[in-house]
């Protein structure tokens, strides 16, 4: 009866840290188109109406390239088990990627409710499945951050090293899934005394469908690869709007950048919205990007490209979500799946 009792009280936190985390993210990103607009700024600033055509549409196709490139990811890994349209994935990709602004896991919510009730995809493989997608990241961005740390510039040694370590990395990565996946890594896990009764489990089936996901080969490699370009992409932003703003930033502070960007975006709990751009302009002034860059007495010309490329990117997300919505309410769902999006759905 008291756990009964409790559960409002739980719902009712969890509700008001959110909005306080979404509160405190507005804040957040208020401070830092103050910033940006500071009086320090303002040369910068004036720059933007003399970016050319190819500037902007750079920064455009390098934002809506990343919107794509994660779609294609989520695709790519659960293709061994589960098979899903590439276009309705990037679809519920496109509209993830916007709700992502939001707090309430919003974006999670419409991932699994799609997957699920338009795709037939079980909710523990959805589990599974951005288990294994965080898995590869991890193994393609840590190897990515340790060269970085020791080389510090982005030169061809650092291509190579980049490279030639995440390889090593995801190699690894699906040789140890191979021991764990298909009837005979159920066999091997049941072997343990204490797991037996686990794989015994319907549930068991859908959640191991991870493991056959990182086992592929192909799959691992190609979402690796891709992970890399995602990376590249949220860099390039970077150095697009510097070079619009007049900064001049080099391609390891843009890289610094755009992976501080991405991996708050990833992380942060109360939606990316003012998350990013407060902690990567926090990240450039901790790291030291470029002295032009940063400015004298506390001024931050890096903030004025930092919600440059917010500002584009949420166009971008805007215009990618509507043709998604639009994409999934024209295409066939799969068969046994009920209507979603397309406005018969009970």
């Amino acid at each position: 009866m008291s756990d009964e009792l409790n559960k409002p009280k739980r719902s009712v936190g969890r509700v008001s840290v959110q909005l306080l985390g979404f509160v405190i993210s507005l804040w957040a990103l208020g401070w830092a188109v103050r910033v940006a607009l500071r009086e320090e700024n303002r040369a910068q600033l004036e720059n933007l109406q003399n970016a050319s055509v190819g500037q902007i549409m750079a920064i455009v196709g390098l934002s809506f390239a990343s919107v794509a490139v994660n779609g294609i990811i989520f695709w790519v890994v659960i293709r061994p088990v589960h098979w899903i349209r590439m276009t309705d994935v990037i679809s519920t990709n496109a509209i993830a990627t916007f709700l992502a602004y939001l707090p309430f896991k919003v974006s999670l919510i419409a991932r699994v409710t799609i997957h699920t009730k338009r795709d037939g995809v079980p909710v523990l493989t959805i589990g599974a499945w951005f288990a294994a997608i965080a898995v590869l990241m991890l193994a393609v961005l840590g190897p990515m951050a340790l060269v970085s740390f020791v080389l510090k510039e982005v030169t061809a040694l650092w291509w190579l090293s980049v490279v030639g370590s995440a390889a090593v990395s995801v190699g690894v990565l699906v040789g140890m899934a191979r021991l764990f996946y298909g009837e005979r890594g159920v066999r091997r896990i049941a072997s343990v005394g204490v797991l037996k009764g686990l794989t015994e489990r319907e549930s068991f089936a859908k959640l191991h469908a991870g493991f056959d996901m990182i086992a592929s080969p192909v799959s691992s490699s190609v979402a690796g690869v891709l992970r890399i370009a995602d990376v590249l992409a949220f860099a390039g932003r970077f150095l697009v709007a510097a070079s619009v703003l007049g900064l001049p930033i080099s391609g390891s502070d843009a890289l610094l950048l755009g992976s501080v960007y991405f991996m708050i975006g990833v992380l942060s709990p109360f939606g990316m919205l003012g998350t990013r751009e407060a902690g990567t302009i926090g990240a450039a002034a901790l790291f030291g990007v470029s002295a032009a860059a940063i400015g004298e007495g506390g001024a931050s010309p890096i903030a004025a490209a930092v919600v440059f490329v917010t500002a584009v990117e949420a166009v971008v997300n805007l215009g990618c979500a509507g043709f998604g919505v639009a994409w999934l309410r024209i295409s066939p769902k799969k068969a046994g799946g009920s209507d979603v999006l397309d406005g018969n759905g009970d």
